[in-house]
């Protein structure tokens, strides 16, 4: 008997019958072995703008029609399509040139006869248009259902292809206390309102009056609720966040992201509130072509945009942001200049470490007589995993000893129980007081990105932990969109 040898299959996709497009990463052999479709179907792919000429993995954009069923994606077939036209979808791009800007239209014509298209208008002139007021540097996109129709498929693929590309988080239960918080804001979800119009589209706001920019990358946090819950009004959100993002929130002058403020353009654009991770994932779930320049231009402008802040100024996010940012974009796409802004802030920040106070201290947290305000809910939710990440590309011995040692203060801290979970306290020759905790606030937790598998799993067991991260945020809470926002970004909530 002769058994055929059966390729391994880099991605299974489970068709519904319409034709599909979306982002995913396969070997580098595939330049030069093709790729081909394995099951009843068709498949055309192109390699995404992203990454080095010896990346491998490679990103590539997969379109596929075929019938309901399930098919496999393998080495071997044909390569890449370079202008857009083959067998399952022909992809055409036009520029029209208006009074106020610039149209570009991109229109996907499938050889099942669907038409999908996306319109992007760019102002280049101050303009009122649809009841609105437009400036310069700021875009309009709309995209019709068929395109929304067509990366349906990502809700589609498992869980475990998410955690292997990184958008989720490594297998490792939190437990029952995870599962609840996640039914607990799967209910929140839907009562979350955007902001009107088409400027408003895809962000929100907050208490106040205030425009929220995308606070702590709601578009991350809703592209991992909307694949781990498999829920498309949750992906459309996602992906109307990013265009909200790249259309209306990035200054043309430093390439920054303008903060929080009245308005979408108010606020002085600073290092400390760029995000770029959740267009970074909707550009490569979505193969989104100008997404994927949008997060990379701004992470050049993170690179050129060093902390300045000096005293009381100098901020724990400005430096700890920034590296958590590069990092999530180096994991991708080695850059050498990325990586030596990351190493310039990694190496500004291990400078910073008081082995007596167990953590890395910054200007604006000097107080006065030697005493110290840690900011504890920002150490263990963001600067220990921007630096658990670098370290990633980059291990040290020595900073890993820092990261484990400012760790370990962290869960002491936690551990000793008490209402609540500690978020700040004061430190003054390595003893602690003045301390803060906080009861249901996505700040409690976001501390609890600090910590491993093993160790998260002791303190749910902990009825003061789980107690302090039941039922967060309420459904009434007027800063609802910043509080989602921080939690859905966290690692441990998908685990």
């Amino acid at each position: 008997m002769i058994l055929a040898a059966v390729a391994p299959a880099l991605l299974v996709v489970s068709l519904d019958g319409r034709s599909v497009r979306f982002g995913a990463p396969v070997p580098a052999a595939a330049m030069t072995q093709g790729l081909r479709l394995e099951g009843r179907g068709a498949l055309q792919w192109r390699r995404l703008p992203i990454g080095r000429p010896d990346s491998d993995p490679i990103w590539v954009e997969l379109a596929i029609s075929g019938p309901p069923g399930t098919v496999r994606v393998v080495l071997g077939g044909d390569g890449p399509v370079a202008d857009g036209r083959g067998p399952v979808v022909v992809c055409e791009q036009a520029v029209a040139q208006l009074p106020y800007g610039r149209e570009e239209t991109t229109t996907w014509h499938w050889r099942c006869g669907r038409v999908d298209q996306r319109r992007r208008l760019v102002f280049t002139a101050p303009c009122e248009l649809d009841g609105e007021s437009w400036g310069i540097g700021e875009a309009r996109t709309s995209v019709d259902e068929g395109y929304l129709q067509a990366g349906s498929v990502l809700l589609r693929l498992p869980r475990s292809h998410w955690a292997a590309v990184g958008l989720l988080p490594p297998t490792g239960s939190a437990g029952a206390p995870a599962k609840a918080l996640r039914r607990h804001v799967q209910t929140l979800l839907p009562g979350l309102r955007e902001l009107p119009g088409a400027r408003g589209a895809g962000d929100y706001g907050r208490s106040g009056g205030v425009v929220t920019n995308l606070e702590y990358d709601t578009t991350l946090g809703l592209l991992r609720a909307a694949v781990a819950l498999a829920d498309p009004l949750l992906l459309a959100r996602a992906m109307r966040s990013a265009c909200h993002l790249r259309d209306r929130d990035l200054d043309l002058r430093t390439g920054l992201a303008f903060p929080h403020g009245p308005d979408h353009r108010s606020g002085m654009p600073e290092p400390g509130h760029c995000w770029l991770q959740g267009l970074l994932w909707v550009g490569l779930a979505t193969a989104d072509d100008g997404h994927l320049q949008a997060a990379q231009n701004l992470a050049q402008a993170l690179a050129a945009h060093p902390p300045a802040g000096t005293g009381a100024q100098e901020r724990l996010r400005d430096y700890a942001w920034p590296l958590y940012e590069l990092e999530a974009l180096l994991a991708i796409s080695a850059d050498p200049v990325l990586a030596r802004a990351a190493d310039r802030l990694v190496a500004s920040i291990r400078r910073r470490f008081d082995p007596v106070a167990r953590t890395f201290r910054f200007g604006e947290g000097e107080v006065g007589d030697g005493v110290y305000l840690e900011r504890g809910w920002l150490v263990g939710g963001l600067l220990l995993p921007a630096l658990r990440l670098h370290l990633q590309r980059r291990p040290d011995a020595r900073l890993a000893e820092q990261v484990h040692r400012v760790q370990q203060a962290l869960l002491e801290r936690v551990g000793r129980g008490g209402p609540g979970l500690p978020t700040h306290w004061r430190i003054a020759h390595g003893a602690v007081f003045a301390e803060h905790r906080e009861q249901s606030t996505a700040a409690a937790a976001f501390l609890l990105d600090a910590f491993a598998v093993d160790d998260l799993q002791r303190l749910l067991r902990r009825g003061s932990v789980r107690a302090a991260i039941a039922e967060l945020p309420s459904a009434d809470d007027p800063d609802l969109a910043t509080e989602l926002s921080l939690l859905l970004r966290t690692q441990w909530l998908w685990r």
